[in-house]
């Protein structure tokens, strides 16, 4: 039992509506905060003098170390890793590790994490009845099947049919994301963890020509391989 219970509670409640933010995963809308929010709860609760953060930037995640300042003078470190987001821009993709690594970091001191619908603390729920129900459970979003005429228009566009196959790592991130967008696939994550069995290196913005065409390859085996399956299997076929 926390001898800050209070604190603690405070840190964990929920956000307000307006402070949520909805993204897309394997078909479901699902709730998060930015990691401005997070530094606003951090602010507000504890003041900005009582916390601070560290980071310790690796090839493939950043592990960030957040300590508060309790009300007894003592002071608290938890860490997290946060993973980079494999965005085209270098400079935006470091960022996304620094983030993802500060937001998971928080939620060691239950920021947020009620929005992970796995339970909270019984202090916490004591001092903020309803917190589970704080937010709607995420709803299926449908899926489209994909008709005869846009898997043949997803197969032409898989090799490049529009100028060409792209032939730098950059171009191939705006491509993927832009299947990934056109037919509903998580096509980056499969790319990225397909890439690390090959021992490429973690940013695709860093893959040679060499790799950029392996890998472009094996995209259009795999969305070639989705569309010969139903849509209910898109997910799955991903994951093989």
């Amino acid at each position: 039992m926390t001898q800050h219970p209070d604190l603690f509670a405070a840190l964990a409640a929920p956000f307000d509506s307006h402070e949520l933010k909805l993204r897309s995963q394997s078909g479901r809308q699902l709730h998060y905060i930015t990691a401005r929010t997070v530094m606003n709860r951090l602010d507000t609760v504890l003041g900005p003098e009582n916390w601070w953060d560290r980071y310790v930037p690796g090839e493939n995640s950043v592990m960030c170390e957040l300590t508060i300042r309790l009300p007894d003078g003592s002071t608290l470190t938890k860490s997290d890793a946060g993973g980079y987001a494999g965005m085209a821009d270098s400079g935006d993709d470091d960022k996304s590790g620094y983030s993802d690594g500060f937001k998971r970091a928080a939620v060691k001191f239950g920021v947020a994490r009620y929005l992970y619908r796995d339970g909270v603390p019984a202090f916490v729920q004591e001092r903020t009845p309803g917190i589970e129900q704080a937010v709607p459970a995420p709803e299926p979003q449908p899926q489209p099947a994909p008709s005869p005429a846009r898997s043949a228009t997803a197969t032409a566009t898989a090799h490049g049919g529009n100028g060409g196959p792209p032939r730098t790592g950059k171009a191939l991130f705006a491509w993927t994301k832009d299947q990934e967008q056109r037919y509903s696939v998580g096509l980056l994550k499969y790319l990225n963890s397909w890439a690390k069995l090959q021992e490429f290196p973690g940013r695709m913005v860093d893959w040679d020509a060499e790799q950029v065409t392996l890998a472009h390859g094996e995209a259009c085996r795999k969305l070639q391989s989705i569309h010969a399956t139903s849509s209910e299997a898109y997910e799955e076929a991903l994951a093989n």
